[in-house]
């Protein structure tokens, strides 16, 4: 039945699926032009300027695309499956602005872009170089629009399009407001975001981390570009600014979904090793094994296979964690995976296609990459190459791990993912932190090129003793109490002693400033962990005369009727008041101090439920900073008919040690990359 339908905004729609075909077949022509320019020398002027002119076309008709679709968002054409899926009437500015990347159309888009751009950057500056690199980045690019596209090919389903009218997902109007010509009037609003994502973090973490994705593509370009060229050594110094750009930019999108799930999930921390943050971690791992064997492939002339399998292995790893992150494979084991959508063969054939690509380079030219290896025990790139190798052994335990639903799917096995993952995980990966950690100390001490083991020893022995004598406190305290934690609080102590040593007294020469700032974030950020790990308690027993059920909830949860003031760890907690504002009640919950006999004021906390039609209650919690400790505290519980909360309070030590560190390890990453930069222009002019 064709029915006409009333007030549709149909031309805007259109025109955004004409600009993604647009972009979609200059993607296909810039990577054939730039394929003709590299291998027929003599192709001619025109192939070249034709190469750069369908590369910028595919880019700028993915900013067209990008705007179109703002359009629609902003004006609220409920008309369009996208809009009415992430958006309504009801939500703020910087929500709406968020509603681009929150279904799998969107976030493929902001990939595309970015990646786009990225590329239009390169085509620039690569210079003698521009060829190779820009075709894979072009190829590349051929996939990515591709998963826009939203069509039928053989039965397949190829890409899904942002601009898909909601009538169009119906296979049968009948029964349906669909069946009205004047449909519209009576969608009268959106679905709306999901009510976690409804948080400053997610306005920013989304596309940070797309970012990250994106500049990962340009070191496997470049890898893939050196075989091309058969130049197995100049790539290096080409790649490095963009690896330590990408570990900067990937590293913040990673470190801000850990801010926002400790300000909106309930699980009282910054993260929970879930199937999806491990993903996005495995590359950003990878790519910091190839910097550290890209750097001993500088200095000495062995570790090129490493340092070019686990530089271009980390873009394949993001594709890989795409594809585990909308597959749908994960829908029962990750808290915010998206489902099937239907594209997990095209998702696969991209992956795969980069995948073998790599692989297959890396065979044919085996042989020609083999390097004449002389290990020197005592030489600072012989323990940088075992660090890297450290690395690429931690992130193997976690991919493996986290691909579990995979194996079970592809093999048919019953495998369970563990029962408890941040349990397990930490058990696992504190090994691997506690070798890094003691190499970092080690190789501040190391010079290149061999060392004179006498001395190396004597070097080491002020950092030991005094790494000793600070961690006995902690131990003293009790801050700090299994035997495998305080082993590793030493290392984190040496590790970080050793490094202000070297930056203060320049131990080896050359002394690299950014590394010492990045491992000294690194350390500092470990430290945290541990501490705030270690020292995480719950703190909210139920203290109230009623029973909540069973003895693990009455010792994690306290009942607060409204006005009842009860006693929970050095305070006196009131719930005053709450307030509604549409699907959303926010509670305020005094903390008091009893002093001088009568209540002190201390700070007042204001968790709330917002009662989403679609999903059920959505508890968020709320957490007040102090310098030495967060408060962390969510409802666990409302009552409907009587007016009383059950609340779960969570005390976080040391967590700012944590995020300082975090910043530190980010900034020493981007000084890094601007030392780089000012080399490369240096060199090139």
């Amino acid at each position: 039945m064709n029915i006409q339908y009333l007030g549709e905004h149909l031309f805007p729609g259109q025109m955004g699926k004409m600009f993604m075909w647009f972009s979609f077949l200059a993607s296909i022509l810039a990577t054939i032009f730039y394929l003709v320019s590299f291998y027929r020398k003599n192709s001619g002027r025109i192939v070249i300027i034709g190469a750069r002119c369908f590369y910028l076309v595919h880019a700028a008709m993915l900013v067209s695309v990008a705007a179109v679709l703002y359009y629609l968002i902003g004006n609220h054409y409920f008309e369009y499956a996208y809009v009415w899926q992430y958006s309504s009437l009801s939500l703020p500015v910087e929500y709406i602005i968020s509603c681009f990347w929150a279904g799998q159309e969107g976030s493929f888009l902001i990939w595309a872009i970015f990646q786009a751009l990225i590329g239009a950057v390169v085509l620039f500056r690569a210079r003698d170089w521009e060829f190779p690199v820009m075709a894979v980045v072009s190829f590349s690019q051929v996939f990515v629009t591709s998963m826009l596209l939203g069509v039928n090919f053989l039965g397949m389903k190829i890409g899904g399009s942002p601009f898909m009218l909601l009538c169009e997902t119906v296979g049968n109007v009948a029964g349906t407001i669909f069946q009205e010509k004047n449909y519209l009037t009576l969608l009268v609003d959106g679905n709306g975001l999901n009510p976690l994502l409804e948080n400053i973090w997610m306005t920013i973490h989304p596309p940070i981390l797309f970012l990250g994705y994106a500049l990962a593509l340009i070191p496997f370009a470049y890898t893939i570009a050196s075989f091309m060229k058969k130049d197995h050594q100049g790539w290096i110094s080409r790649t490095l600014p963009w690896t330590l750009l990408c570990l900067a930019v990937l590293g913040a999108g990673i470190l801000l979904g850990g801010a926002w799930a400790y300000v909106s999930l309930t699980f009282g921390g910054f993260w929970a090793w879930d199937p999806v943050e491990n993903s996005s971690l495995v590359p950003w791992m990878t790519l910091v094994a190839g910097l550290h064997f890209s750097m001993v492939a500088r200095k000495q002339n062995f570790a090129f296979f490493s340092a070019f399998l686990f530089t271009a292995l980390s873009y394949v790893l993001v594709l890989y964690a795409s594809y585990l992150t909308r597959s749908g494979v994960l829908a029962n084991t990750s808290a915010h995976s998206f489902g099937d959508n239907g594209m997990t063969t095209q998702l696969l054939t991209f992956l795969l296609t980069f995948f073998l690509m790599l692989i297959v380079l890396l065979g044919i030219n085996f042989k020609k990459i083999q390097e004449r290896r002389v290990d020197i025990l005592f030489s600072r790139e012989f323990w940088i190459f075992i660090g890297g190798v450290i690395i690429v052994l931690s992130a193997f335990q976690i991919l493996l791990t986290t691909s579990i639903p995979v194996i079970n799917s592809i093999f048919g096995t019953g495998i369970a993912p563990p029962v408890d993952p941040v349990g397990f995980y930490n058990r696992w990966q504190l090994p691997y932190a506690l070798l890094i950690a003691g190499l970092i100390a080690f190789c501040q001490f190391l010079g290149y090129n061999g060392n004179d083991p006498r001395q190396f020893f004597r070097k080491l022995l002020f950092p030991l003793i005094l790494s000793t004598l600070i961690c006995v406190p902690f131990v003293v305290a009790g801050i700090v109490t299994r035997l495998n934690f305080i082993l590793l609080l030493f290392f984190i102590f040496f590790a970080l002693l050793s490094s202000l040593y070297n930056m203060i007294f320049q131990v080896t020469k050359p002394r690299n400033a950014a590394a010492l700032i990045t491992h000294i974030g690194f350390i500092t950020f470990l430290m945290g962990a541990l501490l705030t790990f270690s020292n995480s308690k719950t703190i909210s027993t139920n203290t109230s005369r009623f029973d909540l059920g069973d003895a693990k909830t009455n010792a994690e949860n306290l009942m607060l009727a409204k006005n009842d003031t009860l006693y929970m760890d050095g305070f006196y907690v009131v719930y005053t008041d709450k307030k509604v504002k549409g699907n959303t009640t926010e509670y305020q919950i005094d903390f008091l101090k009893w002093k001088n006999r009568k209540f002190e004021y201390a700070f007042s906390l204001f968790p709330s439920v917002n009662i989403h039609p679609k999903m059920g209650a959505v508890y968020n919690p709320d957490t007040r900073h102090l310098l030495f400790r967060d408060y962390y505290t969510y409802i666990s519980y409302a009552g409907k008919d009587i007016d009383y909360i059950v609340i779960k309070v969570i005390v976080n030590p040391y967590i700012k040690i944590l995020w300082i560190g975090a910043i530190v390890m980010i900034a020493g990453f981007v000084y890094a990359f601007r030392k780089r930069l000012r080399t490369r222009w240096i060199n090139s002019t």
